[in-house]
């Protein structure tokens, strides 16, 4: 009885290890991601942010880059929710915008997410071979 609550317990040290690496990862990537938010964010509120539009659609849409921090968040609004419909008149005027949103959007959406499962597999294997050993 006493070895099956002792296996019990070894699986339960596994999986709560497993979920701190795992909170780790998430913590770093989070760390890259605002770094990589703040950068972006820099650039855009200097080039659309500051751009006078005879539209008021378009003024509108270039409010969401007025500033460092709502621009960060309309940032990480497109690469946790990709839609960028609503940008498209924006990519007439700066076609280079609508590049760097696609770009954005696969690294962000797809590029983080590949990123932390590798992480977070790596920490596992790395802990399995040391159980190994």
């Amino acid at each position: 009885r006493i070895f099956k609550i002792v296996r019990f317990l070894k699986k339960l040290y596994m999986l709560a290890y497993g979920f701190i690496e795992a909170c780790k990862a998430v913590f770093w990537v989070t760390v890259l991601m605002m770094f990589v938010l703040y950068i972006c964010a820099v650039v855009l509120v200097r080039t659309i942010g500051h751009h006078k539009f005879e539209s008021p659609e378009l003024q509108s849409l270039a409010t969401n880059f007025s500033d460092i921090t709502r621009t960060m968040l309309t940032l990480f609004e497109i690469m946790s929710q990709p839609d960028l419909e609503q940008f498209q008149p924006l990519f007439n005027q700066f076609p280079m915008f609508g590049g760097f949103l696609i770009a954005f959007t696969i690294f962000g959406s797809f590029g983080m997410i590949a990123l932390l499962t590798g992480v977070i597999s790596e920490s596992m294997f790395e802990k399995n071979q040391l159980r190994m050993e």
